[in-house]
């Protein structure tokens, strides 16, 4: 029997993490579960055996991605570790096209970005800082990164519709190389927190237990 007449079944080696890879080269924004099925030539019904919905398949294949990621170590100082966060999301971002979009709609946290959210906290909460405050740090440079890069696209977009002769109007202000090029105003953005943090921190130090 040729290959092109080998019908679907489910393949010795299909796993959780094969099928998430899968849905990585897919495209992690754009994939189905028939696509992924055709992908690594298994029968569409074949993926329930390893997952239970798209959904689920989302989180599997960010939680893959995150843990392939190159993750700055937590005994950093807070501000170097921010920064190296935020530097390591934008290149998940490059490296699978819609990962910004799909990580702002997943429906639950992966376990991967768990693990790393637990010891960034903690580092930046031993550093000087309310736990709490540090929890929303490590949660904002996160969700810049993926907004600013989900944005970066969107103007990658209105400079396309421009170029087919779609005139759009831009306020002055957001008119600028900044704007438009590289991360845009990402490195702007996370300069005016983390800012306002060092303030922060000299402001509500951390009682002693």
């Amino acid at each position: 029997m040729g290959a092109m007449d080998r019908k679907p079944g489910r393949p010795r080696a299909l796993t959780v993490d094969a099928i998430a890879q899968a849905a990585l080269d897919d495209g992690i924004d754009t994939f189905s579960m028939p696509s992924v099925a055709r992908r690594l030539g298994v029968a569409h019904s074949g993926l329930y055996r390893y997952v239970t919905d798209r959904d689920d398949l989302l989180v599997q294949a960010i939680d893959r991605a995150v843990v392939a990621a190159q993750w700055p170590p937590a005994d950093l100082e807070w501000t170097e570790l921010l920064r190296a966060i935020g530097a390591t999301v934008w290149q998940m971002c490059e490296t699978y096209p819609g990962f910004d979009r799909a990580s702002l709609t997943v429906p639950r946290s992966p376990r991967a970005v768990e693990h790393w959210v637990e010891q960034y906290v903690e580092s930046i909460h031993q550093q000087g800082f309310l736990i709490e405050d540090a929890a929303v740090a490590i949660d904002f440079v996160f969700t810049l990164a993926l907004t600013a890069s989900a944005e970066m696209q969107r103007l990658h977009r209105i400079e396309t519709q421009q170029a087919d002769g779609v005139k759009l109007k831009v306020l002055k202000a957001y008119d600028t190389e900044e704007v438009w090029r590289g991360k845009g105003w990402y490195d702007r953005k996370l300069d005016i927190v983390l800012a306002g943090l060092a303030q922060r921190q000299l402001d509500n130090p951390p009682t002693s237990a």
